[in-house]
C-alpha cells in the first residue's frame, strides 16, 4: 500500500470495536502505530511497514468485538501460536486451559509417548472397525457356530471346558485384553506340558476366531508372551497302595468314585468325565466306553476288579453322569484330595499305576493293552517291570472301609 495515499489515522473497526493505526516520521526513518484500549487504558504497539501495521489492526479489533481480553494482550509470535492453538481445538468446544491439561495427564499417562501415536493404537486396536463384544459372549458365540458346523462332541466338550475357564477369568470385552493379562491366565494354569499346550491351541482358535468377526484387532498378538512347552516324555510315576489308600480317603464321595476308576479299571480322566452310569451297569461285571467316549474312538470292555466293585457299590447317583459337576472342577477336586491326604500329586499317575500293577498281577501284556485302550507297544516301552506281583495284590486290595458298628433306627411309628 503507498503511504502517501493514505490518510491517518487509519481507522479499522469490527462492530463497536475501532483500532487506529498513526504514522510518525523522524530522522531515523517512518514507523506506524497500532493503538487501541483496554479497560480505559491505552496500548500501543510498532511496526516499521505499513501493511503489517493493518494487519495487526484487524487482528485486534477482531479480537476485541468477540471479548478475547487475553488474546489482545498478546503480541508477536505468542499471538500467533495462541490463535492456532484456539484454532485447533474450536471443533471440540473445549476452553484451552481444559485441552492443555487434558494434554499434560496424557503424557504422563503414556510415559511421554506421542498422544497421536497413542491414538493411532487406540483405533488399530479398540476404535474403528472393531465391535465391542464380551469375552463371555464371544466364547459362547464360537462354541454356538462349532455346534452348528457338526464338530464332534469330544471337540465340544474339550471347547467348553478351555474356553470355559478362560471366560472364567475375563469379564470384559476381547478388545480390552492385553498381552500381559493372557499370559498371566498361562501363568496360573497348573497342568502337564500336553494339557498347557492344549490351552494354548484352544485359545490361539478362539483369537482368530474373535478377528475374523471383527472383535479384536488383527494386528495384535494376544499370545506374545505364552510360549509352547516341552512335551518330552517324562519318567512314568505310580502310586503306592498306601498313597492311594489316603488320597481315597480324602476325596468325597462323588470324587472317590472317579479316582476308583481310574486307579482299579484304568480310565482317562476325560473318558471318566464322559461316563454314565448306565455304562457301568448295562454290563454286570464290566465297563463299557463307548468309541464316542474313548480316546482312540475305539470301544472296550473293561473288567470290574472286586474292590472297584466295592467302590461302585457306596458311589453317590446324583444324575446319570458318573461326575455330574463341570471339568474344570473335576480336575481341581484332585489336586484339593492329594493336598488334604498330603500327598505328591503325580500327572496320569492313577491310571499309569493300573497298567503296572495290572501287568504284574496276569502278566500278559495283550490283555493289559486291550483292557486300557492302548497299544502293546506303548506298554513294552514304558511300564515293563514297575511293580511287583506281591505290590499289584495290595494295590487291588484297596477298598472303601465297612462300619460295623452303627446300630439302624427304626421307626416305630
Amino acid at each position: 500500500m503507498n503511504a502517501k495515499r493514505v490518510r491517518f489515522p487509519i481507522v479499522v473497526k469490527r462492530g463497536s470495536c475501532a483500532v487506529k493505526i498513526y504514522r510518525d516520521c523522524k530522522s531515523t526513518g517512518t514507523y506506524y502505530r497500532v493503538a487501541y484500549h483496554i479497560g480505559g487504558k491505552r496500548h500501543r504497539l510498532h511496526h516499521n511497514d505499513l501493511n503489517e501495521a493493518i494487519a495487526e489492526a484487524e487482528a485486534k479489533a477482531a479480537q476485541l468485538s468477540r471479548g478475547d481480553i487475553d488474546a489482545v494482550q498478546l503480541t508477536g509470535r505468542d499471538r500467533l501460536v495462541y490463535g492456532r492453538a484456539l484454532e485447533a481445538i474450536r471443533d471440540h468446544r473445549l476452553p484451552l486451559d481444559a485441552a492443555a491439561i487434558e494434554y499434560d495427564e496424557a503424557r504422563k499417562l503414556l510415559d511421554n509417548v506421542s498422544l497421536v501415536d497413542a491414538a493411532l493404537f487406540y483405533s488399530r486396536h479398540r476404535g474403528r472397525g472393531i465391535t465391542h463384544k464380551s469375552v463371555a459372549n464371544a466364547v459362547d458365540t464360537m462354541i454356538a457356530a462349532k455346534t452348528a458346523k457338526g464338530v464332534s462332541a469330544v471337540y465340544l466338550s474339550d471347547l467348553r471346558y478351555r474356553l470355559g475357564a478362560f471366560k472364567a477369568a475375563f469379564h470384559c470385552d476381547v478388545c480390552a485384553l492385553a498381552p500381559n493379562d493372557v499370559a498371566s491366565f498361562f501363568e496360573r494354569l497348573r497342568l502337564s506340558p500336553r494339557s498347557y499346550n492344549n490351552f494354548l491351541r484352544t485359545l490361539r482358535t478362539f483369537f482368530t476366531f474373535a478377528q475374523n468377526r471383527g472383535w479384536l484387532s488383527k494386528e495384535i498378538n494376544l499370545l506374545a508372551g505364552v510360549e509352547k512347552r516341552s512335551e518330552k516324555s517324562a519318567p512314568v510315576e505310580i502310586f503306592m497302595a498306601a498313597e492311594v489308600a489316603k488320597l481315597l480317603e480324602n476325596a468325597p464321595a462323588d470324587l472317590g468314585t472317579c479316582l476308583a476308576l481310574a486307579a482299579f479299571a484304568g480310565l482317562r480322566a476325560e473318558e471318566i468325565l464322559r461316563l454314565d452310569w448306565a455304562d457301568i451297569d448295562r454290563r454286570p461285571g464290566f465297563i463299557e466306553v463307548a468309541a464316542h467316549k474313548a480316546k482312540t474312538a475305539t470301544r472296550r470292555i473293561v473288567p470290574i476288579t472286586e474292590n472297584l466293585t466295592k467302590w461302585l457299590a457306596i458311589g453317590p447317583r446324583g444324575g446319570a453322569r458318573v461326575w455330574p459337576h463341570s471339568k474344570a472342577w473335576f480336575f481341581e477336586a484332585m489336586r484339593n484330595a492329594a493336598d488334604n491326604a498330603k500327598i505328591k500329586w503325580k500327572q496320569n499317575a492313577l491310571r499309569h499305576s493300573f497298567i503296572s500293577y495290572r501287568l504284574a498281577e496276569i502278566q500278559d501284556v495283550n490283555r493289559v493293552a486291550l483292557e486300557a485302550g492302548t497299544s502293546p507297544q506303548m506298554i513294552f516301552r514304558h511300564y515293563r517291570e514297575l511293580a511287583t506281583p506281591e505290590q499289584a495284590k495290595s494295590w487291588f486290595k484297596i477298598a472303601p472301609v465297612v462300619v460295623t458298628n452303627v446300630v439302624p433306627m427304626h421307626d416305630k411309628t
